[in-house]
């Protein structure tokens, strides 16, 4: 129980970090890197959360920033799939740029093409996740991870893939 509880801790504390970064540092790689740590706790407290019960369990999320998000056990799993998605469409979609914008070579065709297919698939299993889960609790989501670019909120993501 302690393991999770500090499992918890790191994901407040990451979150914390997450929401104080500047203009200039969210959407950026300091931004995906406290994300790829968001994701690595989140499995963390996976593995612990199979242990509880929803009682147990709520009970250790008591006074936590994360008793309103994660209303139900199985939000931990739904969130390690919301992470992950946004992680691949953000690398790919940064990759894919980089390729237009100053790579640009013969197989650049290709790995583009590529590229685009895996962040337009992330973005479309976000999508149908976030469907799932409804526009308030996808809110909660993107609120706990800063992530407020455009290509996030609910009625972009609803309206594009």
């Amino acid at each position: 129980m302690a393991s999770l509880q500090r499992t918890l801790v790191n994901l407040e504390m990451l979150s914390e970090d997450i929401n104080a970064l500047n203009d200039n540092a969210v959407n950026s790689a300091a931004h995906i890197k406290l994300l790829r740590n968001v994701l690595e706790e989140l499995k963390n407290a996976e593995s612990f959360v199979a242990f509880e019960t929803e009682a147990s369990f709520h009970k250790l999320l008591s006074g936590s920033m994360f008793e309103t998000i994660f209303e139900r056990k199985g939000m931990v799993g739904v969130y390690i799939k919301l992470v992950g998605y946004v992680i691949t469409a953000w690398e790919a979609t940064d990759k894919a740029n980089a390729i237009i914008s100053e790579n640009f070579d013969s197989s650049a065709d290709k790995r583009l093409e590529l590229l685009q297919v895996k962040a337009i698939k992330a973005k479309s299993q976000l999508k149908t996740v976030a469907s799932a889960m409804g526009k308030e609790d996808y809110k909660k989501f993107v609120n706990t991870l800063a992530l407020i670019a455009q290509e996030w909120q609910w009625d972009t993501l609803r309206a594009r893939f």
